[in-house]
């Protein structure tokens, strides 16, 4: 008898395991009426008898007839129970899917994270979950990333910290931590906070592993979709500055785009050095004055070689402090030989050759200072095609600069010429008017270069302007700037300085001159002076207006300095 339960129970189990995983409770009374009046009723769990399970839950019990063979339905339960967990599993892994799927192209919607937590929370009847987000090796929650109540987060052990960053899971008692891991370093998890005595079968952690894989993955396109967008911004931005002045703004972008950057520094190389030119965090006063020849930067620093220098492959060290040895640098022409001391507080960095047209145009320094292990592939990526970009930006922004600086300089003499005068009196003037500083301005003419030019030719008339020009440029202080005018006039800009002290200034220039011959005649220039004092204000035009008078009311008096105005 019993034999012959067995086999009709197969073939009961037969019929079910060709139904979809909701029929099988549905279909489950009718195929063992079939059976026979020895058959088992199914009713509702909680009556003590044969429970039939969908992983850990009673979901029906199987009522036996008199004298029924105890072992057979249990044999029976447990292969309703193996059908019952894989159709549910078949219809979570289903659900989890169309979830996934919902990724595709949708990772800049800030909510997107939000609503895949709560479809998790509820499939798997979870208390709650909380977004996290890696800063400098620490995981933080996201405020709008949270759903029901995860409670209190745990403190994650270095291990927990260490798997999550390779991608994966870590299993505790009190809940999941899932990596949305991509194809780089972990930068974002999920931490899911379960009831007591919840397990996680394979089965599920494979679902939801393949979920937060493809929403790392979604991530990184985000990520990259906005580094390519900064990038183009950066441009827009960049080449409306000077080279000198788009270094700063440069480095904060590479702050902003390179994943796991907190400090970082531009090395621009002049001649046959290397030079700070920007910085962000680092202690400028310890960098200023500081030069690193080519060989420190490249041979000790960088350390990768001449093939991957000359690449512009980035480089990563960790604890740069402790591992580079031999680097030294020149402070205001002094040789110092060892690291900088900033350099023992960096866990992490990324160093990257800016090349154009394969020469190493300047070097940037990426820095992490409390994770060793903030940099990964991502990491480098960025770094790699954000230096592309700087390279070409920095050269493009130079040339511009050139172009402006042409623009602005005249040819024969290479002083700044009437358009860089016009720019920079109005400079001046805005300075002495906010801090109520005195302004004085200086109109030269020479006084004899008709004769020099009519009588030893245009040659000569050149040389005489070009000595003329080196003339003034050595008689002046540090700050004060001289203009080719326009023919044989010259202008020069004294800030800080009132009339009876730009009166000294014209009078050193009178003595650099007095030595300077072209041809066996001598150099000499008429000058007008016209100055300020502190606290006036100042106007350009009439200051002006001012020195040109005084400059022909000398002409007429025949001397070379004019009375003071």
């Amino acid at each position: 008898m019993a034999h012959t339960l067995d086999g009709r129970l197969a073939t009961v189990l037969t019929a079910l395991g060709r139904l979809a995983g909701e029929e099988v409770l549905t279909r489950l009374p009718v195929l063992l009426a079939d059976i026979g009046p020895d058959a088992a009723e199914v009713v509702l769990p909680g009556a003590g008898h044969v429970p039939l399970r969908c992983g850990e839950e009673v979901v029906r019990e199987l009522r036996l007839p008199p004298g029924a063979p105890l072992g057979s339905w249990r044999l029976f339960a447990a292969g309703v129970g193996a059908l019952l967990e894989t159709g549910a599993g078949r219809a979570r892994a289903e659900r989890l899917h169309r979830l996934t799927e919902r990724l595709a192209g949708q990772g800049e919607d800030l909510d997107l994270v939000s609503r895949i937590l709560e479809g998790v929370v509820t499939e798997f009847g979870l208390r709650g979950a909380q977004g996290l987000r890696d800063r400098c090796g620490t995981l933080h929650p996201e405020a709008r990333w949270r759903v029901g109540d995860p409670g209190a987060l745990p403190e994650w052990s270095a291990a927990e910290r260490s798997a999550l960053r390779e991608g994966q899971p870590t299993v505790r008692e009190d809940g999941l931590l899932l990596p949305l891991a991509g194809r780089w370093r972990t930068r974002l998890a999920m931490w899911f906070t379960a009831p007591p005595g919840r397990a996680w079968s394979p089965h599920d952690l494979d679902l939801l592993g393949a979920m937060a894989h493809a929403a790392g993955l979604e991530f990184e396109r985000v990520q990259l979709t906005r580094h390519m967008a900064a990038l183009l911004r950066l441009q827009e931005n960049l080449l409306a500055l000077g080279a000198e002045a788009a270094y700063q703004p440069l480095l904060e972008e590479a702050l902003r785009v390179i994943p796991g950057a907190e400090t970082g520094s531009l090395l621009v190389r002049e001649g046959g050095v290397f030079r700070y030119r920007a910085a962000i965090v680092h202690d400028m006063a310890e960098l200023r004055d500081v030069t690193f020849t080519l060989e420190d930067v490249r041979d000790r620093w960088y350390g990768l070689g001449l093939e991957a220098w000359a690449a512009g492959v980035p480089r990563v060290l960790v604890r740069p402090g402790q591992g580079v040895h031999g680097t030294s640098y020149t402070r205001a022409g002094v040789w110092v030989d060892a690291l900088l001391p900033s350099v023992y507080g960096i866990a992490a960095n990324v160093g990257v050759p800016v090349l154009y047209r394969g020469e190493v145009y300047a070097f940037l320094n990426i820095d992490a200072r409390h994770d060793p292990h903030a940099f990964g592939g991502d990491s480098v990526e960025v770094a790699r095609t954000f230096a592309l970009h700087a390279a070409a930006l920095l050269r493009e922004t130079a040339q511009r600069a050139r172009i402006e600086e042409a623009a602005r300089t005249d040819v024969l003499t290479g002083l700044p010429n009437r358009r860089a005068f016009t720019e920079s009196l109005a400079r001046q003037v805005a300075a002495a008017r906010r801090y109520g500083q005195a302004l004085s301005l200086l109109v030269l003419d020479v006084s004899n270069f008709k004769t020099i030019n009519d009588g030893l030719g245009h040659a000569a008339g050149d040389e005489a302007l070009v000595q003329i020009g080196a003339a003034v440029a050595g008689a002046l202080r540090t700050g004060d700037e001289v203009f080719r005018w326009g023919g044989d006039e010259f202008a020069v800009l004294l800030p800080h300085t009132a009339a009876a002290e730009a009166g000294v200034v014209a009078g050193r220039i009178q003595t650099a001159l007095h030595a300077r011959q072209v041809g066996g005649l001598p150099l000499h220039v008429t000058i007008g002076v016209a100055g300020t004092t502190p606290g006036e204000d100042p106007d350009g035009e009439a200051l002006l207006r001012r020195a040109d008078a005084a400059m022909y009311r000398a002409k007429r008096e025949e001397k070379g300095l004019a009375p003071l105005v």
